[in-house]
This record gives structure tokens, sequence and C-alpha cells, in this order.
């Protein structure tokens, strides 16, 4: 990093994929990362169609232009490079959480420039003006869980979700992630409970598959999802569009377009009385414009048999408006909120599709895409695991030698690789205090910042607090 940042590593046991030519699916990593990142379903089987991409985790900055004067370098974990349905160059960077947070088009940058108001007093680089997942609890406070990062002062390095483990496909061209989700305030009556598991997979060109994965290690539940929420500049792309039920391949232009902010909640709509997909197009007639689609389904992936506490509601909801003015807020905001919440010790996916290229060949792709949209429970391996103790562990270097077990650890203690119901995650931390190490089950006890809100509720911090953050693996509760 040429700024100052606070570290956050991959898992060192599980070594990290640096180079696009990398030659195979894990080739870099052990049988446990690998399993590890197969928590995910299965994609669906579709045509193979010709077209390259290439990725690379070396750093180079974007041609934005951005509005934060934070470094660019902090957020990046890779690029990839492609091109759209006209065979137009496009580059899609994620972030560390596993957010896309640039997506360079032909018609230059698509996603918002991050902009914030003086009077919020924190900025907010790549963190809210992004496509992520975002989990919201409502037990006892209603608090945000960003796949993002958090808030931080003007003069205080931007802090980012920890990436625990990452890998890419070359053959199938997909690369996966795992995230520890971050609530967004610096300080907060909330560690976030919630692990995101994140497959982007490029299935033809210009179409791009998100399966976002949830899965709650804690007490409370996180009944209100966004997946995704995002949205693009409107000086980029200045319409938008919902598809229509009626006929397939139509869509309504929204205009003028509703306000959605802190005074506005922008329009709202269920998803079954739509076509299953909205589109972002460039101003103007002309049916070759540039365009993003993004899909949302019609509500009907299927759900029988699934427990009835993951789904809070009847219908998939959508969101959409103008966030401020043109010269205030250059940022069309699109939300997607699925009939999936999710509880303790439980997790669900959604699965979505974006595409870029020309409006009207746009149009006549994005139901077939919208037809495979879907969600449900994430079902967890049912095979056997590869295990490691902790003590494993420290002889692979994952954890230094002398950090310290809590009480309720030794170093014998069996780690699985993917998450159960009953079953928790085994973190490493590197204390900002000391710079020593912990290994725990319980993040809030080493995150807490020495505070108390109004309400007397105790107070935590999980950017002040480390330095390194890593994921050794999951025990059942019944060990403690």
């Amino acid at each position: 990093m040429k700024t100052p940042c606070l570290a956050i590593v991959l898992l060192v046991s599980l070594p990290s994929i640096h180079a696009a030519e990398t030659p195979s699916t894990h080739a870099a990593g052990s049988l446990f990362q690998e399993q590890m990142l197969s928590v995910l379903p299965s994609s669906p089987d579709l045509p193979k169609t010709d077209f390259a991409v290439s990725t690379t985790t070396d750093f180079a900055p974007s041609k934005g232009p951005w509005s934060t004067t934070c470094s660019e370098e902090s957020v990046f974990l890779r690029s990839f490079h492609t091109v759209d349905q006209q065979g137009n160059p496009i580059e899609l960077r994620v972030g560390k959480g596993g957010h896309l947070y640039s997506i360079q088009s032909k018609v230059g940058e698509l996603v918002p420039p991050q902009w914030r108001h003086a009077n919020h007093k924190t900025v907010s680089p790549w963190n809210d003006e992004v496509w992520q997942a975002v989990a919201v609890t409502s037990d006892p406070n209603k608090v945000f869980v960003h796949q993002s990062g958090c808030y931080v002062k003007p003069e205080e390095p931007p802090f980012y979700a920890p990436c625990l483990a990452q890998s890419w496909s070359p053959e199938d061209k997909s690369f996966t992630m795992l995230s520890w989700g971050i609530v967004p305030q610096l300080t907060s009556t909330l560690v976030s409970e919630v692990l995101y598991y994140t497959r982007y997979r490029f299935v033809a060109p210009g179409v791009v598959e998100v399966t976002s994965g949830l899965f709650d290690f804690g007490k409370r539940d996180y009944l209100w999802l966004n997946t995704p929420w995002g949205g693009v500049r409107q000086t980029a792309l200045g319409e938008l569009w919902i598809a229509d039920k009626s006929e397939r391949g139509t869509a309504k232009w929204l205009n003028p377009l509703p306000r959605f902010g802190a005074a506005h909640d922008g329009a709202l709509d269920s998803a079954a009385n739509t076509g299953g997909w909205m589109a972002f197009a460039e101003e103007g007639q002309n049916p070759n414009r540039y365009a993003m689609g993004l899909t949302f389904g019609r509500d009907d992936f299927p759900t029988a048999g699934m427990n009835p506490a993951l789904l809070p509601r009847d219908k998939t909801l959508i969101r959409f408006g103008q966030a401020g003015g043109k010269e205030t807020r250059n940022y069309i905001v699109a939300v997607v909120i699925p009939r999936l919440g999710v509880i303790s010790g439980h997790g669900v996916w959604w699965r979505y599709y974006i595409s870029f290229g020309a409006f009207d060949a746009l149009k006549k792709q994005c139901p077939d895409w919208a037809d495979k949209t879907s969600g449900g429970e994430m079902v967890f391996p049912a095979g056997s695991s590869e295990t490691r103790t902790l003590d494993q562990c420290i002889e692979s270097d994952a954890i230094p030698r002398e950090a310290a077990l809590d009480s309720d650890l030794s170093r014998s203690t069996v780690l699985i690789p993917w998450p159960q119901t009953g079953h928790l995650p085994v973190f490493a931390f590197q204390l900002k205090k000391d710079s020593t190490w912990v290994v725990t089950t319980d993040a809030s006890k080493y995150a807490a910042a020495g505070e108390k809100d109004s309400k007397g509720q105790e107070l935590y911090s999980v950017a002040t607090s480390f330095s390194q953050i890593r994921l050794l693996g999951f025990i059942p509760k019944a060990t403690q």
C-alpha cells in the first residue's frame, strides 16, 4: 500500500491466487480452501460462447474520475477485463469485500463517483455508491452490515470488509471469494455476524452471473437483505427502464425519476408486477445507445421445503430512484430486496445477472437472464470435509506460534472448512493496541471500544481494534 490503510490479509495458510494466468481453479490454494469456497450452489448449465476474460491482482489506478480523495489502492482486490455484447472492452473491479466498485465501459465509468456531503463529517470511499450485498437486522435496533466497508473520518484511512479466501477459475471464467461483512459505522452496538460468499461468473459476452450467499453465525436475524444494493452515474446512463410484465422484451421508461434518499423512499414495487429486470440506458433515441441490465426475476424460484423463517415476506421488492440532483449526487439507485432473509445458524443465496451492451439488444436478452434469476437456502456439503487443528495452523504459519488461544480452544481443536448450523467461525486477529495475536470465536470480546451509547449499550469497533483478520475454520458450539 502506498497510503496508510488497515492491513487486511487472506488466510495465509491458503495462499491467494495472484497471477491472471493461474492454470487451474485452486492450483495456488489447498483443498481446505477449495472446500471453504464450495458452499454456493452450482451455476446453471449454459451454452458455451467464445470470449476472453483476463484478471489480475496488480493495481493500476482506474480512469474514474472519483470525488473521493482516498486511495483507490486501499479498496482494490482484483480486476477483470472482457467485452460487452457488441465486443467493446469492459473492465470490472472487485473490492476487498467482494463488492463491485468500478465498471469501466464504452461510455466511461458507470459506478457513481463516491460523493459525500461535507455536513456528514465522514467519508464513504467505495462503500455506499457501489454494487454490494447488505444485510439488515431489527433486533434490537436496525443495524446494517455492508459487504463493502465502513464510513471513516476524512483524516482516517479507509477500512474494508476483509477478504478471507479467494479463487479464480479460468476454465469456468468464475471468481469466488469469502469475506466478513462490516457494520458501516466506525463504532456500533453490533459486531457483524455475517459471512458473505460471492461468485462472479462471466457467462457470455457482456453478461456476468452474480451468486451471493450469506451465512448468519450470530444471535440476531437479518430479515431484510439487499442483493444487490447498487446504482449508476446519471451522467453516463441517465434513463431507468423497468421491464413490462405483459409483453416480453419491453420496458417502461421512468420519467421523471422518483427521488431516493433520507427524505424520500424512492419508488417501491413488487418484482411480480414487472418483467423481472431493469435497465439503465444513455439518454436519447438511438436504439443502440449504451445500457446496463439488472435482473431480479419474477418470484418464481422454488421455495417448497424451505424453512418458513427464511421467507420473511411474500414478494421480492425493488426500490429505485435518483439520489439527489445531478449537481450534487450523480447517482441513480437500484436495490433488490428478495423474499429471503437469514436467521441464526442458517444461510441463504441469491443469483442475478448484470449485462452490458446496446439497449435494444439488451432488452431482447434480459428476459432470458431474468428466467434464470433464483435463490434459496444455503445447503452445506454433506460429504466428509478436510479438517485441521489449531496446532496445524501454527505449524503452517497460518497463525504465529505465540498467538493466544481463548480458553474454549486448544491446539488440538479441530476445524472444518464450511459453516453449519450450530457452528462458529474461529478467527485470528492481530490487535492494534499491542500487535499481539488472539484466536477466538468471540470477535466482540476484542472489538470492545470501551464506550457506551446514550442507552448504555456497549460499543464495538472492528476497524480500530484489528490490524489483521483471518478465518481459520469452523467448530461446533458444543465443543466450547
